[in-house]
């Protein structure tokens, strides 16, 4: 097992709340079932976090795209909600970026 710089910790922690948020804020409703609007933005967050889990920057990038433009397309029933974990993640994966090692 490798060990993580700490940008590789930033990014995986901002990654792990910004899942978190988006699983409890989005995808539950009140009443215990599941809100299928939600079900978008979580996937392109956990998406994020397997690329800040296994520090593959082009997948973190993917997944906060599809956060992002899941934000843009539920702007009325999710979006609002879903726009500070998109922001959040566009910061992990630029700390991401900047810690990634050279493969060459």
């Amino acid at each position: 097992m490798r060990r993580r710089t700490p940008s590789e910790k930033v990014a995986l922690t901002i990654a792990t709340v910004a899942a978190v948020w988006l699983v409890g804020t989005t995808l539950f409703y009140s009443s215990g079932g599941i809100n299928s609007s939600g079900l978008l933005p979580t996937v392109g967050c956990l998406l994020a976090f397997w690329g800040a889990f296994n520090s593959e920057v082009r997948l973190m990038w993917l997944g906060t795209g599809v956060v992002l433009v899941s934000a843009l397309v539920l702007l009325f029933s999710v979006g609002l909600v879903v726009a500070p974990a998109g922001i959040a993640l566009v910061l992990g994966s630029i700390i991401l970026a900047r810690a990634s090692r050279s493969t060459v």
